[in-house]
């Protein structure tokens, strides 16, 4: 088995101050859901975390710009690593992800290479 990083991108970044307790609470038992399916069956190897979308990118030449000018659909938004066998398995996990149930949202499935 391989690991792969479900690269979260997009979303609203005012989601928390815009979305009622009780919403929240729904998508984030959508989520645990997920998270304890993945589990069950071997293929979840970190949760991971979502992340903030302020944040600094620092160029080689030192440049230091504020990422929260950048378009929020480019926006990492969080991550998580599972286990499947190839890439195809990994992207059809990926489809079962809560992560569609917000608008502007996209999945990238990206490999982890195995340094050693």
């Amino acid at each position: 088995m391989k690991e792969f990083m479900f690269i979260y991108q997009g979303g609203d970044p005012e989601w928390m101050k815009h979305t009622s307790p009780e919403d929240m609470a729904a998508v984030m038992k959508c989520w645990e859901e997920w998270m304890t399916k993945l589990q069950e069956a071997g293929e979840l190897v970190t949760g991971g975390s979502p992340l903030h979308f302020e944040g600094k990118r620092v160029t080689p030449d030192m440049v230091v710009t504020d990422i929260a000018a950048a378009e929020f659909k480019e926006l990492v938004s969080g991550y998580s690593i599972v286990r499947a066998a190839s890439l195809e398995a990994a992207t059809e996990l990926g489809k079962t992800c809560p992560i569609f149930q917000s608008p502007g949202v996209s999945l990238e499935v990206r490999e982890v290479v195995q340094m050693g």
